[in-house]
């Protein structure tokens, strides 16, 4: 086919139909950027608006837990705590005083007489009361305690010996009170501690 249209007229029909192109290209870019504005600015009112009911709800729970008075419940929280772990240290703690009165009682010189026992810590000391019929039965109660072959205490101390003079007829006439430290092997033996106490 034969284009017998002037170069001129050509060129402009050519150039009319690129102009139409081109300006629906920007119409639609025109287009796509007014929707983007419009998005952008109806995600920043949202996130605005969450911003603002999330701190409304962040103050609302501050002002209960205020009320509530968070501070003191946590504190009290602590406190029951620790008690119940001074608790369980306590009940995990087995002391055989069955068999520990009966070593003593073993051990006690003639003329003497066991009073009480006291435990002043689960690791720790005993103290120890006993009624005699004199001095030396008294102080011999010491001696027996911390020798070697019992292996109940690695030391024995006197705390007081005190005996009357009067003529009524006691046959103890001394009360002493002891201080005694158990040895090693005495609390693998009557104190069943646990190991995490230790």
């Amino acid at each position: 086919m034969i284009n017998l249209l002037p170069t001129t007229y050509a060129e402009s029909i050519r150039y009319g139909r690129q102009n139409t192109i081109l300006r629906n290209w920007l119409i639609g870019v025109a287009i796509a950027m007014v929707g983007l504005v419009i998005i952008l600015a109806g995600g920043w009112l949202y996130i605005n608006q969450q911003s603002k009911t999330l701190q409304k709800n962040i103050d609302i729970t501050n002002q209960q837990l205020k009320a509530q008075n968070l501070a003191k419940v946590q504190k009290d929280a602590k406190e029951i705590t620790g008690d119940i772990k001074v608790i369980n240290q306590v009940l995990g703690t087995e002391i055989r005083f069955s068999d520990l009165i009966q070593a003593i009682g073993n051990d006690m010189p003639p003329g003497t007489v066991l009073g009480t026992l006291s435990l002043t810590q689960i690791n720790g000391t005993l103290d120890l009361s006993a009624s005699a019929k004199d001095y030396a039965s008294a102080a011999q109660i010491a001696v027996n305690l911390s020798g070697s072959k019992n292996k109940l205490f690695s030391k024995v101390d006197i705390i007081a010996i005190n005996c009357t003079t009067t003529l009524d007829q006691t046959v103890y006439k001394c009360g002493a009170t002891f201080k005694a430290l158990f040895s090693a092997d005495a609390k693998n033996r009557f104190l069943s501690v646990p190991k995490g106490s230790q």
